[in-house]
């Protein structure tokens, strides 16, 4: 979201949109003032044309906007913190700092997007029956919410598509790693499903651009390279992604992490570093015993040596209200997605009791991959004599005797 304009908050979720949208926007109202507008309620001033065309315009992506803000409200009801909300050229995006722990979370935040476009869609369409049934003096505004409402349960429909990375492949995935018990088995599922969409839409897109020079099939060529695009990609990472959530912590973490006093002056940290070795990090303390933040290597490099001597580790910590922490029996992967978003990228890993008993940060990820990996083949014998223990086979770099 860094070059998206930003638009405020709601409910404490950052909003923002691409530079793209108001141009959309402008091209919705054009559309409609032009066209389908005069089309259905002749008669009116251009002018008021215009201000029907922008006035619906910006009730569509405010519509977006709502169907957005049900899966971040959703999201933050099931623990997943919402880095923002983005709306650009396809609709919108919110963006949270890990993945569902749950199928049933999973189901959750996906569902409630298109049940939120649906919502929209019943009331524009009350308003237009509304206007054009029982007033009957608003033909125009009755004909520009009875677009609303219908484009609103078109894009609820289109969305309900059961494949990745609409909300109807989030569904499907949900409801296969709840039925089979494998979220990578139902991500790989709806990626695929989701190939197929966005390749289908490239084929009719292609065919209507071309074959018809028809303006519908442009869009759905957008559509189909997005969501092709993005199923691909989703179907590639989904390995990887298994073995970040097959590996817990306790497996990656570097344990034991120097627990200091946070009055202890930089100076005297500095002096203790050979000591800490391996350590590149220190857990601070109050002197009531409570965990209060983080001194890492760079942080001390940050700062300027001849201030050693006054500033203390409270002075320079991270505080441990802005630090990751994760259970030891976490999978790696929620954890690493959470400390690239945040202010620091060390992890604390504590035990069931609150103990901090290691830390660990984005090198986890390539620690896991590498703990899951196949051990090498062994060269073939034969071997030097054992003795090995019952069962096992010569140990890994036993070099085999000479032929």
């Amino acid at each position: 979201m860094g070059r998206d304009i930003p638009l405020g908050r709601i409910a404490g979720i950052r909003v923002g949109m691409s530079w793209s949208v108001p141009l959309i926007a402008l091209a919705y109202a054009a559309v409609l003032a032009g066209n389908r507008l005069p089309a259905e309620a002749p008669g009116q001033a251009r002018s008021a044309y215009w201000i029907a065309g922008l006035i619906g315009a910006a009730l569509f992506f405010l519509s977006l906007l709502a169907h957005e803000i049900g899966h971040a409200l959703v999201a933050r009801r099931e623990g997943i913190g919402v880095l923002g909300i983005s709306l650009w050229l396809l609709g919108g995006v919110t963006r949270m700092d890990h993945e569902a722990g749950s199928a049933g979370a999973e189901l959750r935040i996906a569902g409630v997007g298109p049940l939120t476009s649906a919502a929209c869609g019943v009331v524009f369409l009350a308003l237009n029956r509304t206007l054009v049934d029982q007033l009957g003096t608003a033909e125009l505004y009755g004909a520009l919410f009875g677009w609303l409402g219908g484009l609103n349960l078109l894009l609820a429909a289109f969305n309900l598509l059961p494949g990745s990375p609409l909300d109807g492949g989030r569904v499907l995935s949900a409801a296969l790693w709840r039925i089979a018990g494998d979220q990578t088995q139902g991500q790989q599922i709806a990626a695929t499903v989701g190939q197929v969409l966005g390749a289908g839409l490239l084929l009719v897109g292609g065919i209507l651009t071309f074959g018809d020079t028809n303006t519908n099939g442009f869009w759905m060529l957008i559509a189909g390279a997005f969501i092709f695009s993005a199923a691909t990609a989703e179907r590639r990472s989904a390995p990887g992604l298994a073995v970040l959530r097959r590996v817990r912590l306790g497996q990656v973490m570097r344990p034991d992490p120097p627990v200091l006093p946070e009055w202890m002056s930089v100076q005297d940290l500095v002096a203790r570093t050979p000591g800490l070795a391996p350590h590149e990090a220190v857990v601070t303390q109050a002197m009531d015993g409570r965990i209060t933040g983080l001194v890492t290597a760079a942080l001390v490099r940050a700062t300027d040596p001849a201030t050693w001597t006054r500033l203390t580790l409270r002075d320079v910590a991270f505080p441990i209200g802005r630090l990751v922490t994760a259970r030891v029996d976490a999978p790696v992967a929620a954890a690493v997605q959470r400390a690239s978003h945040a202010p620091c990228d060390r992890i604390l890993v504590l035990d069931d009791s609150g103990r901090v008993v290691g830390i660990t940060g984005p090198e986890a990820a390539d620690q896991a991959e590498r703990l899951a990996a196949p051990a090498p083949p062994m060269p073939p014998g034969p071997y030097p004599p054992g003795p090995y223990p019952p069962g096992s086979s010569p140990p890994v770099g036993a070099p085999p005797l000479p032929r």
